[in-house]
């Protein structure tokens, strides 16, 4: 499994590119990014390449965030892999609760976050799939 940072900014105009500034400046790399709006706060979902150095700029800064295990699987085709993902967790009582994807080193990878990701990820091995390590 994997480690993503969920962070919580006000949702007003120069916020994210401030959060982005900070994390550039102490050069935080982000490998998975989706932006979402939740009410007064813009919802920012990603995994970055040091996380503990992340967290202590977030902590630093007041930054309000949480921290979720998610899993990052392989796809070689992508909507093929999505349907035959989504019916064999789906057979298994495994909800996906939210997925998203992104690129990474050429790869398309997708992440998960399940209702039972210890059952999703020996579901999805079992199935032959890839999943990224922390």
């Amino acid at each position: 499994m994997l480690s993503q940072l969920s962070v919580y900014l006000p949702n007003k105009p120069g916020q994210l590119a401030d959060f982005f500034e900070l994390l550039m400046d102490n050069q935080v790399y982000i490998y998975s990014l989706t932006v979402a709006e939740a009410d007064d706060y813009g919802l920012i979902l990603m995994m970055v390449e040091d996380t503990e150095k992340c967290l202590e700029l977030m902590e630093e800064k007041e930054v309000i965030y949480s921290i979720t295990e998610v899993i990052a699987v392989k796809l070689e085709e992508n909507i093929g892999d999505l349907y035959k993902i989504s019916k064999m967790l789906g057979e298994n009582e495994v909800n996906i609760e939210y997925i998203y994807s992104t690129i990474l080193q050429g790869e398309n990878i997708t992440v998960l976050r399940l209702s039972n990701n210890i059952k999703g990820m020996e579901l999805l091995k079992d199935h032959g799939y890839s999943l990224l390590e922390d």
